[in-house]
């Protein structure tokens, strides 16, 4: 899908994921976004030489971008062998690329206006009946259905009133995959502060993850609790320290301990 524009959410300012990058590597990122709305990524072409014109457009060699790609699939970004953002189909739309949307609203529209208004019914004592006229309009916009319903409906005067049928019970909630905005609650903060452990390296451990198993949770804050509990306990039975030291070897011990820390979560 080529786009001439991509949506951009204001939350990227608050966003984790993008604060753990260096300044640059958050302008490369923007730029992988721009070349996906280009369709250069979808191209089907070998993947040499998409890699290439890719690094052409981002002004870098083919090292330094594989370099790049490798830092921004650290945080959950991207997908490192195909440079594909993660999640794009779930932030943007397919009718931003309906060049025949506008059209199509805008003759809705002027059928709406042409449409002659719905005569009041007039109530006399030879007749007590009420018609009502509603007019309903559904227009979908994914998959390019319009329709035009009208129901007509017979309110006899002073009829008993029915009892509306008793609302399905809600079901519960499955979860949600974990949050573009995830930030660790004060609760979580107090216990990093009392237990020493690296709240940002354990932070980030915690999205890559779950972001990268598909996980679901009913409560992502308290999830996220628990892996810092975990990793405390982690720490004390490897024998390792707290504070600076977690800090510098979280990333190197990450791929061999995450199941251990994070396996246990599950909400």
């Amino acid at each position: 899908m080529k786009l001439p524009w991509f949506r951009a959410y204001t939350e990227m300012v608050d966003d984790e994921k993008l604060k753990l990058l260096a300044f640059e590597d958050r302008w490369h990122f923007m730029a992988l976004l721009c070349i996906k709305g280009q369709g250069l990524l979808d191209k089907d072409e070998a993947p040499a030489l998409k890699l290439r014109k890719v690094a052409v457009k981002m002004g870098l060699d083919v090292r330094t971008l594989d370099e790049v790609a490798r830092r921004l699939e650290e945080v959950g970004l991207i997908v490192r062998e195909t440079l594909q953002p993660v999640k794009w189909d779930d932030r943007q739309m397919r009718s931003d690329a309906d060049p025949t949307a506008a059209d199509r609203k805008r003759r809705q529209r002027e059928r709406l206006k042409a449409a002659p208004a719905t005569p009041e019914p007039e109530d006399t004592d030879m007749s007590r009946v009420t018609v009502t006229e509603v007019t309903r309009t559904e227009v979908d916009t994914d998959t390019d259905k319009e329709e035009e319903k009208t129901v007509g409906e017979l309110v006899a005067v002073g009829a008993p009133a029915r009892t509306p049928a008793a609302a399905a019970p809600a079901k519960p909630s499955r979860g949600s995959t974990v949050p573009s905005d995830f930030a660790p609650d004060q609760t979580a903060v107090g216990i990093a502060a009392g237990t020493g452990v690296d709240l940002q390296a354990e932070l980030a451990n915690f999205l890559d993850h779950h972001a990268a198993r598909g996980t679901v949770f009913k409560d992502w804050q308290a999830g996220f609790r628990t892996g810092l509990r975990n990793a405390v306990k982690f720490g004390q039975q490897r024998g390792q320290g707290a504070g600076a030291q977690r800090g510098q070897q979280g990333q190197h011990r990450y791929a061999a301990a995450a199941a251990t820390i994070y396996e246990g979560v599950n909400l």
